[in-house]
């Protein structure tokens, strides 16, 4: 008989459920020892709901996933089938579209060979007998994602919103907080935090980020280094990409901005800047990433730069909801002008909801014509956005950009996590489910979803060139995959779905979510291993992994 551990916790009935859960299961009773947080007791009521009898067998690290989906070999097998999994249409390729029949939201069930950790062959669910020599493993309608791409985070500055807080929670306070948390800044302190919020990610299931770094003097010798560092540690877990982060007013000095290129250029990285990207973006005493009338001139020195060096560019615009707020436009048209064969793209765009229909025409089919991809942040912009600094007044503007309209248009369109913890936006764990499902909540993207599942996959892995199977369900591709419980969009969507199942060529990721503790100093590496899950005593009076 099975035995859990609960403790005098200040969350009593958190105890007498747990104890309830184990009684009826026929688990044997619990005792106590060091209060847990909340992410324990979500493990062992989990825990509790299994009677004894299902647990005997199972793998003393067996993952949360295996509890729904025990069939999936842990021994190091990287071939087997996948069966009855619902794939959104597409992010499939290599495969007869006739013959994949979708419902009304793009979905199609189909049976995945996975042989060697690349997907053999995907075939309509029940219409082939699997290979004799391959274990089959049900997915019981679940959905099958290829893995996510997250094209526009803040790795350098994440997890500092508690050391250097944002207190009216504005986009100016979070400039000037940012501003001050420059003085915490050493490689040890950066690199922490960037390998945290890579761990995050690896384990919910992306497999490239592509990241903007502060470019300041201070910033840049600091974080650049490490940035090369860690790209080469997690090739072939994540492909790590960054971007310069600097304003506009920077590139007056085009020595500066001349030996900055070169820093990029160096690290294979991708040019940027903040253009018309404050509050008062578009308006004249926005000094900073306005510029006045110096702005396309400006322009043309980035433009100038990136085509002297080979790079592509990567630009924060019009975050803000100023209708005199046009850098994209502006972009456009540099592009033009500049004759530049790069890719370009832009992250915000806010101020796109503020334009007269006719503008938003104009300033989209240039945007098409430049062949621009824009990024939108949903769930940032609208935790920043037309905020009251007094706290006193309920938004009324929300800061998202026309989606449905650039997307209706031809202009690739992408969904991105942004901010993590730090003075832009006070949460996030580099999720991108969580991107995709507030996305679909606050841009109206469903009725159908359709097509919108490529922002988070394949459409980012092209822009950020990362191959034809990257982002897909591919035939020929690595089996590089998320499962989820979810069968249909409102199953999906409507919970987190911790127990998604990871497969990083065909086996299966047992990497947990760090636990925060590894972001103070001193913390104890590695501490991201899965605990045993069914070795709930272990280490008395630690934490489980993975909450605050």
């Amino acid at each position: 008989m099975t035995c859990f551990v609960l403790s005098p916790s200040h969350k009593p009935r958190m105890n007498r459920r747990v104890a309830q859960e184990c009684q009826s299961a026929g688990v044997a009773r619990v005792f106590s020892r060091s209060t847990p947080h909340t992410d324990s007791y979500h493990r062992l009521l989990t825990l509790a709901r299994f009677r004894a009898s299902d647990c005997v067998g199972m793998p003393p690290d067996a993952a949360s996933w295996s509890r729904w989906i025990p069939s999936v070999p842990t021994d190091g097998t990287d071939s087997f089938v996948l069966v009855n999994a619902h794939v959104p249409l597409c992010t499939v390729s290599g495969v007869d579209g006739e013959g994949l029949q979708a419902d009304h939201d793009g979905l199609v069930r189909v049976d995945i060979v996975i042989r060697d950790g690349k997907v053999l062959d995907i075939s309509p669910a029940g219409t082939r007998d699997p290979p004799s020599d391959v274990r089959v493993v049900d997915a019981d309608g679940g959905m099958c994602w290829p893995t996510f791409s997250d094209i526009h985070t803040h790795i350098d500055k994440g997890h500092t919103c508690e050391r250097s807080r944002n207190h009216s929670g504005s986009l100016a306070g979070a400039d000037d907080s940012c501003a001050k948390d420059e003085a915490f800044w050493s490689q040890e302190d950066v690199r922490r935090r960037m390998e945290f919020s890579l761990k995050s990610a690896y384990a919910h299931g992306t497999s490239a980020v592509r990241t903007h770094i502060m470019s300041g003097p201070k910033q840049a010798a600091i974080a650049w280094p490490v940035f090369h560092e860690l790209r080469e540690k997690w090739r072939g877990k994540i492909e790590l990409q960054g971007v310069s982060l600097s304003i506009l007013r920077f590139f007056r000095d085009e020595d500066a901005a001349a030996e900055l290129a070169d820093t990029v250029k160096a690290n294979g990285g991708i040019l940027g800047a903040a253009v018309s990207c404050t509050d008062r973006g578009g308006h004249a005493d926005d000094i900073y990433t306005t510029c006045g009338e110096e702005l396309p001139a400006l322009l043309d020195v980035i433009f100038r730069l990136a085509n002297e060096r080979g790079l592509d560019l990567d630009f924060h615009v019009d975050e803000n909801g100023n209708e005199v707020s046009k850098g994209l436009l502006y972009i456009a048209e540099a592009a033009t002008r500049n004759d530049f064969k790069g890719k370009i793209v832009c992250g915000h765009c806010c101020s796109l909801a503020a334009q007269a229909p006719a503008e938003l025409a104009r300033i989209i089919a240039a945007a098409h014509r430049s062949n621009i991809c824009v990024v939108s942040l949903p769930i940032v912009n609208q935790w920043l956005q037309n905020r009251d600094v007094r706290g006193l007044c309920t938004p009324t503007k929300r800061g998202v950009t026309t989606l449905k309209e650039l997307d209706d248009a031809g202009v690739q369109v992408c969904l991105a996590s942004d901010n993590t913890r730090d003075q832009f936006y006070g949460y996030g764990d580099l999720d991108m489910l969580e991107i995709f499902r507030e996305s679909c909540r606050i841009g109206h993207l469903d009725r159908p979803i359709a097509n919108w599942p490529m922002a988070v996959t394949s459409r980012p892995a092209t822009v950020m060139g990362l191959g034809e199977h990257h982002g897909r369900v591919a035939v020929g591709g690595p089996a590089n995959l998320v499962v989820f419980r979810g069968r249909c969009y409102s199953e999906l969507l409507s919970r987190p779905q911790l127990d998604r199942l990871v497969l990083r060529d065909g086996r299966p990721l047992m990497d947990d979510v760090p636990d925060y503790r590894e972001l103070d100093v001193g913390g104890e590496p590695g501490a991201n291993k899965r605990r045993k899950s069914l070795d709930m005593d272990a280490g008395a009076g630690k934490r489980g992994k993975g909450g605050a």
